[in-house]
């Protein structure tokens, strides 16, 4: 009897447990229904999704905004709906999705409707959406989100206002880049050395800084990172068009809407890039990249998570990763200060490879004399076949004589070799503003105004190489020797360099 007793009393009690455990998940999951019936609506609305997307092709090819900047944009649309419906599936599967995710897709899904309703589409393509439409509330219902189709520019408020502001990087809600990465290349015939060099080259590209900093007046826009210096450009929706390196025609466009700030650069398969900032409505907010797989069709994308920390940019907050206690600390050479330094190594576009380090001595000024600047090449070029050769060289430290190492940044304005030849420098990284003063922008090319943009928000841009032979550094410069063969620089060529910096730097040291 007792033994009956124990084994009644020991199966209540793990009934008692899974009940309280049950009802535990319950309490804390984001829905309000059961795990079957969330992942029945996220399937059909993936499978009208794709039927959707068929019929808008075949819509728009067959009327009157074929080949129009409308019908980029509602391809831009579905495809962002698609991937932030992807990542909820995804969030979803592993038991971590949220309302954030659902109000993404909710955002993405009102550009789809309001276009609609703006443009006339076959009733076909029309009935399609609408049938997305009552998923989608169904969907925030599910996870009890506030949803008006009617309103949805008042639920978003004023977008510069909400896309303006400092950002830290929160890893709990974001994608972890190396699962991201390894799942997108797990079936891929790589050998080994290829999947590391792939590997560590997507995660260059796709991992994210700890902070952002984004000002957004009207189509203004400028954009730091912990990383990387400011930049500024115009979301103006106009695509520029230019020749990349290796001949291929590019498209560089930056595009705003109500609801998101998106950036792409196309037309160069290995080096194509795609981002877009979207604010929460909780004051987060999300930037979603996207870029190719080697010698593949296939793309793969990575979602940050950004809580807000302040409604301001505050720019001088992108140094709080480099504290006076580490290996390299934060900028020490002033904004606009001329110096010049000689070449330690000799280097020649004969012999040397993407990637090799460089280093230089300063002469000047004295406070920084005898200072070792050092860097990498990105990239070279022979003239054997153009008649220019050209070497990009990506400045990265200053080390002082007292063996402190801090970040440099700088412009090339002058080479002389040693015998007192010059060497013709064509800058195409960033010059300063017209006031001197106040930050560096970005000239030549609008591919090396992707490359600075694409610098502050990939990790540290290496790997992110992109447009007119620029890094993504703020201290890219390149040297051209015009007419030659090969560049020839010996040991003892003197550089003469414009620091760049931030602007407070003065006031704050």
């Amino acid at each position: 009897m007792n033994k009956l007793f124990k084994r009644i009393y020991f199966l209540v009690l793990i009934a008692l447990v899974v009940s309280l455990n049950t009802i535990t998940f319950a309490q804390t999951r984001p829905y309000r229904v059961r795990d079957r019936q969330v992942q029945t609506l996220l399937n059909r609305i993936e499978t009208r999704t794709d039927t959707f997307r068929r019929t808008m092709v075949n819509a728009t090819d067959n009327s009157n905004i074929d080949g129009t900047r409308r019908e980029d944009r509602i391809d831009t649309y579905i495809n962002d709906f698609e991937n932030a419906t992807d990542s909820l599936k995804r969030n979803f599967s592993e038991n971590r999705s949220t309302t954030v995710d659902v109000q993404e897709v909710l955002n993405r899904g009102a550009n789809i409707d309001r276009f609609m309703s703006n443009n006339q589409i076959t009733r076909t393509a029309q009935n399609q959406w609408k049938l997305i439409r009552g998923d989608l509330n169904t969907l925030a219902n599910y996870y009890r989100v506030s949803w008006n189709w009617n309103n949805t520019r008042n639920q978003v408020g004023s977008f510069d206002s909400m896309l303006t502001g400092t950002y830290r990087l929160n890893t709990s809600q974001s994608d972890n880049v190396a699962n991201t990465i390894e799942r997108a290349i797990a079936n891929i015939n790589y050998n080994d050395n290829q999947r590391e060099r792939v590997q560590n080259n997507l995660e260059r590209r796709l991992s994210s800084p700890e902070t952002l900093m984004i000002e957004k007046n009207g189509q203004q826009v400028t954009l730091a990172s912990s990383i990387k210096a400011q930049v500024s450009f115009r979301a103006d929706g106009i695509a520029q068009t230019e020749t990349s390196d290796n001949g291929r025609t590019v498209n560089v466009r930056a595009t705003a809407t109500n609801n998101e700030l998106a950036i792409s650069y196309e037309g160069d398969r290995v080096n194509d890039y795609y981002v877009s900032f979207t604010p929460l409505n909780n004051g987060q907010l999300r930037v979603s990249r996207r870029v190719y797989l080697e010698n593949r069709n296939e793309m793969v994308a990575i979602a940050s998570v950004y809580d807000k920390t302040d409604n301001n940019a505050r720019w001088d907050s992108r140094y709080e990763q480099y504290p006076a206690d580490t290996d390299v600390n934060g900028f020490i050479v002033q904004n606009n200060t001329r110096m010049t330094a000689t070449l330690d190594i000799p280097m020649s576009t004969k012999t040397v490879k993407d990637a090799d380090r460089f280093t230089m001595t300063v002469t000047s000024p004295s406070q920084y004399y005898g200072a070792t600047i050092a860097g990498h090449v990105i990239g070279e070029r022979s003239g054997m076949v153009s008649g220019r050769a050209s070497l990009t060289l990506d400045f990265e430290t200053i080390r002082l004589r007292n063996g402190v190492t801090y970040n440099f940044a700088g412009i090339i304005e002058e080479v002389r070799q040693p015998d007192g030849d010059s060497v013709q420098v064509n800058n195409e990284g960033v010059v300063r503003d017209g006031s001197q003063t106040t930050r560096t922008v970005t000239r030549a090319g609008i591919g090396a105004l992707v490359g600075a943009i694409i610098g502050a928000i990939a990790g540290g841009g290496k790997g992110a190489v992109i447009g007119a032979g620029v890094g993504a550094g703020a201290g890219a410069g390149t040297v051209i020797l015009q007419g030659r063969d090969n560049l020839d620089l010996p040991s003892g060529s003197e550089f003469t360099i414009t620091a760049t910096a931030p602007a407070n730097l003065a006031r704050n040291r």
